[in-house]
């Protein structure tokens, strides 16, 4: 936008450099949070079985992310990558399979953290449904502003 208002020469490369970027961090925060457990997860028939079920059903869980990592995006992201990897972006000095190729690697560390995830769920060193803790989030704007003047006040405090 810059450069095509203000310098009044529109760049053909930066609108798919961004295209391209876009995806990579798509995949890669992807991938990132799936590691951190805080993907989305509809959890609130498996909270009510006993824990020893929610295991289970947490274990099983884990292992077709495993299976869904390996095959469709190892598997898929490898065959797609090595398909338009002779395909020349239009703007770019790149082929169009530097897109595809942040499927496999996400894949990769999904299918790790999943991993991970289950030997811990499995030998009882995590919980299969961790416990949310929102009773320390401000759930609307007086909340926040009020939680802000306490903060402040305690810091104004433990400066004097």
């Amino acid at each position: 936008m810059f450069s095509r208002q203000v310098l009044h020469s529109p760049s053909t490369w930066s609108e798919e450099l961004s295209k391209l970027l876009f995806v990579w961090l798509s995949f890669a925060g992807s991938a990132f949070l799936f590691g951190e457990r805080g993907h989305i997860a509809v959890d609130f028939i498996a909270r009510k079985l006993p824990v020893s079920a929610q295991r289970v059903l947490q274990v099983i869980v884990q292992l077709l992310i495993v299976v869904f990592a390996i095959l469709g995006m190892i598997w898929g992201g490898y065959l797609a990558a090595s398909i338009a990897w002779n395909q020349q972006l239009t703007a770019l000095p790149l082929t169009l399979g530097w897109v595809y190729v942040v499927i496999p690697i996400a894949g990769v560390f999904i299918a790790l953290f999943a991993i991970i995830d289950l030997i811990e769920v499995a030998t009882g060193k995590e919980e299969p449904y961790p416990l949310v803790d929102e009773s320390e989030e401000p759930r609307d704007l007086d909340e926040l502003e009020a939680q802000s003047a306490i903060d402040s006040a305690s810091s104004a405090e433990g400066r004097n």
